[in-house]
């Protein structure tokens, strides 16, 4: 199978695991960690969503956030089935399914699926991102004065989250304004697309980011760590932005 050909497939497994959560009605939940929950639905969309791929590409190795998986493989499925799980348990819009293909060690494919919104975003490397099989580019928006930032505040974590507040002033003082969606993919999407211009976060999994990744360096945006040199990608510790507004972003958060 050909990596259009996946994800052509990535595509269509997000969209069941969407259908299936749109219309699931009640579920059990349980809290995974202080502030971390899990619903058997998350498990659900998982099992659904590796059925579809492996299915197709039973060569192929799956890492997904609640059941674990292959750390590493020449052909790997990175799935998070519910980013967002803490909006989708209460019946907030802003969740996310996260489909990422990473070949030979690199990120190639990315699809994520908003099911309230029906927007799949979905990008293959060096072929550009879309929106619902539209173009899609990261705004033109180069003074951070006029910057919307999405963020996350690495709240499960005591440490993250002091630091993270500890800078928040400065960047509140900079930029237009700042927004907390919940769903990291989503948050990618959205700089992706041109709707905000960076996200940043500290402390994220592999599985948050990884599709929305693909989706955000394909529409011309630019991702990296929040210390200097710093491998973002291996650390999920996140400035992503559109590029034009990213030194200004590295200089308020790495102090």
């Amino acid at each position: 199978m050909t990596i259009r050909e996946k994800a052509a497939l990535a595509e269509k497994a997000a969209r069941a695991a969407g259908d299936m959560l749109r219309h699931c009605g009640s579920f059990k939940v349980k809290r995974k960690s202080e502030n971390d929950f899990v619903t058997e639905m998350d498990f659900k969309s998982e099992s659904l969503i590796r059925d579809i791929l492996l299915g197709a590409c039973p060569e192929d190795q799956f890492f997904g956030e609640e059941t674990g998986g292959a750390a590493k493989a020449c052909g790997r499925w990175i799935v998070d089935p519910i980013d967002g799980t803490a909006n989708f348990m209460r019946g907030e819009t802003e969740y996310s399914i996260s489909i990422a293909y990473e070949h030979d060690g690199e990120l190639v494919i990315g699809c994520v699926f908003c099911p309230v919104f029906d927007e799949v975003f979905l990008a293959v490397r060096g072929e550009g991102a879309t929106c619902n099989g539209q173009p899609i580019h990261v705004s033109g928006t180069n003074n951070s004065r006029d910057a919307l930032v999405h963020m996350g505040f690495g709240h499960r974590n005591p440490a993250l989250l002091r630091r993270t507040l500890a800078v928040f002033p400065a960047l509140i003082s900079a930029v237009s304004d700042v927004r907390r969606s919940g769903s990291a993919a989503y948050d990618l999407c959205c700089v992706a697309s041109g709707r905000c211009e960076a996200f940043v976060e500290r402390g994220l999994s592999l599985y948050d980011y990884a599709a929305g990744y693909v989706i955000l360096t394909e529409a011309g945006g630019r991702m990296t760590g929040w210390e200097d040199g710093e491998d973002a990608i291996a650390t999920g510790n996140l400035i992503a932005s559109n590029g034009l507004v990213h030194g200004d972003l590295e200089r308020l958060l790495r102090g």
